[in-house]
């Protein structure tokens, strides 16, 4: 088993979608110290933003590969005092440790090892590329199909492999735990923990000090992607979509997951001192995927579940199981509510607007409450075209704050072949009203293949940045980050 484009004479990536133009390998690891800064970075904005990304090291085994596949690579913007410092540096998974050593790709393709090298059998392939966490003290570069990594703040260094001093016994853990902001605990889950496709998913509530306290297992109707959850003060929920993983299609080397709409969509809620105990199962009037959640939120007896969802899974990536002719479909943003005083299964559903996005986010300090605002990425042809297709779908144009409240919808649109990436909501202080700070987005410049980080003020995206921080270089378009406070990095 070789790798065509390294046999051929040299090391060559294919000339695709993935590895082509804007979304084309970076493979850079370096540091640029005083970036070049348009208007001046808010004072007292000081720490660091901190964003996964999927960056191939090597042309792909079998000649071709998906975006989510890409090596780990962690991108740190640091802010001290109106200035602003880049370093990247690839996540040293034992799966890169090993490819670099042979210098070419040994492991196939998506999280399927039936394709991998036989020198790797049974050799860890986390990437570690979908997102970062900073908890109790510690930074990990996050994989759902992997332990989390543990990552030095400071220097980017990776610390290897963590498994909570040795209390999380599966194999996986979510790239979307939740930080209660009241009690500063961190509800995380694992799905596929063994490795392989299974219905069974473990439940983790891990301490503000870091330490995981307690562990259940909970079965699923069937062996979903489950990618996010939703926490409220007294309830963690769970979407069950049919992107399901066919452990028998796996072995003859087929994608990792497909899409089976014939499967109905459930949704699970465990109350969070009860545990799986209590568990109760809803189901939803619609077959749909949920691609990240926005917030949960309690209103007496009824909890409200928002998140964006596309009546299609997500085909960019992962195949119909019986139409290869289907369609991505647009995710939108839908509130879904169940009763949990009532013995009805039913789930309602409202959609929150008519506006077409992904990568939600909002104000960190009230995950759980009810929320007037939230942040996300679009595109609106109103204020400028959109862009062709990469990888991942249609690039973004602009970035959206919806009011629930007023339906009002305040855009920002980042000009003429530019697509800004998933924002970052920072606090201007401890104790400002919700809402009231900035928002920190990678801000892809296609025509010049290079990149920004612009800054907005989350109350005025229309107002454009008030500082524009410009990269000399590109960076790997990523997928999910976090904001490290000052005394992280040293400050």
């Amino acid at each position: 088993m070789t790798n065509a484009h390294a046999a051929e004479g040299g090391l060559r990536f294919p000339d695709s979608l993935v590895f082509r133009g804007y979304a084309a390998p970076v493979r850079i690891e370096g540091d640029v110290y005083d970036l070049e800064v348009i208007g001046r970075i808010p004072e007292g904005l000081n720490g660091a933003y901190v964003r996964a990304s999927a960056d191939h090291a090597y042309p792909p085994l079998h000649g071709k590969d998906i975006f989510l596949n890409g090596d780990g690579m962690i991108h740190m913007v640091r802010l001290e005092n109106g200035h602003a410092d880049l370093k990247t540096r690839y996540v040293q998974t034992e799966k890169l440790k090993r490819e670099r050593a042979a210098r070419r790709a040994l492991f196939g393709h998506y999280r399927n090892p039936f394709t991998d090298d036989p020198s790797v059998a049974g050799v860890d392939s986390n990437t570690a590329n979908t997102s970062v966490l900073w908890h109790g003290g510690r930074l990990y570069a996050l994989k759902e199909a992997a332990l989390p990594t543990r990552l030095d703040p400071r220097t980017l260094e990776t610390l290897g492999p963590w498994n909570f001093n040795g209390k999380l016994t599966g194999r996986t853990f979510t790239a979307h735990p939740k930080i209660d902001p009241k009690t500063g605990e961190l509800i995380a889950f694992s799905y596929n923990a063994s490795g392989q496709a299974s219905k069974e998913i473990d439940l983790h509530w891990i301490s503000p000090d870091g330490e995981l306290v307690r562990q259940e297992t909970f079965e699923a109707p069937y062996p979903s992607m489950v990618h996010d959850c939703l926490v409220s003060p007294n309830y963690i929920a769970f979407t069950i979509c049919p992107m399901l993983c066919d452990w028998e299609r796996v072995k003859r080397g087929e994608p990792y997951f497909i899409w089976d709409p014939s499967l109905p969509v459930m949704v699970a809620v465990i109350p969070r001192k009860e545990g799986v105990k209590g568990i109760r199962w809803f189901r939803s009037p619609v077959v749909g995927m949920e691609t990240h959640t926005i917030n949960a939120w309690e209103d007496g007896s009824v909890l409200h579940l928002d998140h964006f969802v596309t009546r299609s899974g997500w085909l960019s990536q992962f195949p119909h199981a019986s139409d290869p002719d289907a369609h991505e479909l647009p995710p939108f943003a839908e509130r879904w509510s169940v009763d949990l005083a009532s013995s009805d299964d039913g789930v309602s559903i409202e959609r929150l607007n008519e506006q077409v996005g992904e990568m939600p986010v909002i104000d960190p300090r009230y995950l759980g409450q009810k929320t007037r605002r939230f942040f996300f990425g679009t595109a609106n042809p109103a204020l400028g075209p959109m862009l062709d297709w990469g990888p991942k779908g249609p690039p973004f144009t602009c970035l959206c704050r919806a009011d629930l409240e007023t339906g009002e919808l305040d855009y920002y649109y980042a000009g003429p072949d530019s697509s800004p990436e998933e924002p970052l909501f920072v606090p201007k202080s401890p104790d400002a009203p919700e809402n009231d700070g900035w928002l920190i987005c990678v801000v892809g410049r296609r025509a010049e293949n290079r990149t920004d980080v612009v800054i907005l003020d989350a109350c005025d995206l229309a107002a454009g940045p008030v500082a524009t921080i410009r990269l000399p270089c590109r960076i790997h378009e990523g997928f999910h980050g976090t904001w490290l406070p000052p005394q992280a990095v040293g400050a």
